[in-house]
């Protein structure tokens, strides 16, 4: 079963555990999605979008050279993923969980509603620190911390 990679921020192979453990799971596709609503935002500039290209050129470059590749696709997320869910009938997503704006958030929320309406696994690995979805989040936060 294709496992899909899903290229945030996070435009590296390497110390990228989502990648990692796809990978170990059989076939993957990967990709990157230039969302208009989040190029569209007041806090998205030209030079996010010149950097953005630079670094997938390397990031496409360093899964060439692994026998991979990396799509990058238009549009707003979850319809890129049904097209996807079509096509493929993927049954696993992977992400690194993102800290982003309004923005992003509310389309990791519709991301989140799509998934559970096709019953698909959405593997969101940490990486900075933030931990997302605490009920209390000072209560939470604390008894991770001291953890």
């Amino acid at each position: 079963m294709v496992q899909v990679v899903w290229f945030k921020r996070d435009l590296r192979v390497y110390d990228h555990a989502p990648l990692t453990h796809a990978a170990s799971l059989g076939p993957l596709l990967a990709i990157y999605v230039y969302e208009p609503a989040v190029m569209e935002a007041p806090d998205f500039a030209a030079q996010h979008l010149g950097f953005i290209n630079e670094s997938l050129a390397e990031l496409n470059a360093a899964l060439v050279a692994r026998g991979g590749r990396l799509d990058r696709l238009h549009g707003d997320m979850q319809a890129v993923l049904e097209r996807l869910f079509i096509t493929t009938r993927f049954t696993d997503l992977w992400s690194h969980e993102e800290t982003g704006n309004a923005v992003t958030y509310r389309r990791d929320v519709a991301v989140a509603a799509w998934r559970r309406s096709r019953g698909v696994t959405w593997h969101e690995i940490p990486q900075n620190g933030v931990v997302r979805r605490l009920k209390d989040h000072n209560a939470g936060l604390s008894a991770l911390w001291n953890e």
